[in-house]
């Protein structure tokens, strides 16, 4: 049975497969970018590599996370590069079945493309995020094109 990392955002639940979580980290700063999309709170240097950081509140809800002692930044991998989600607090690794339902929800226009699928946590839903569709075409470009822009300033080129 796979492994999942459960986290909240928005007192909601969501994961990930564990197999995409490099690490969890307690980053509360972050280097901030000019002319970035609202969501990307900044960059965060690990392993010698810049990673964006983005607040799955805001992503999903429009909401920024607020500070406190439970929020944690998920490392993962995306696209080849590493990323940070900063999430109000993770709630442990589990082992979770899907959720009854799951089949027919998929024809069905209440599921977004970022979520894989619906899992069951004892009696709460969890939502398992496919983070190959968490941005647009549009912003996953713009993403992608700022941190080439930020290993170019690393590396002294113009």
């Amino acid at each position: 049975m796979e492994q999942y990392v459960i986290f909240q955002s928005n007192h909601q639940r969501f994961a990930i497969v564990v197999q995409n979580v490099a690490r969890v980290i307690e980053a509360k700063q972050f280097i901030a970018l000019p002319e970035v999309a609202p969501y990307i709170l900044g960059v965060y240097e690990f392993q010698e590599k810049m990673v964006p950081i983005v607040d799955v509140r805001k992503k999903l809800f429009q909401k920024f996370t607020e500070s406190t002692g439970e929020t944690k930044v998920i490392l993962c991998r995306w696209k080849e590069q590493t990323l940070g989600l900063y999430v109000e607090d993770i709630l442990g690794i589990s082992s979770l079945e899907p959720a009854v339902y799951e089949e027919n929800s998929l024809n069905t226009s209440i599921k977004q493309i970022y979520i894989q699928s619906f899992l069951k946590m004892d009696d709460t839903l969890v939502m398992l995020l496919d983070l190959s569709y968490f941005f647009s075409a549009k912003q996953e470009q713009a993403l992608v094109t700022q941190l080439e822009n930020i290993k170019d300033d690393m590396h002294g080129e113009c």
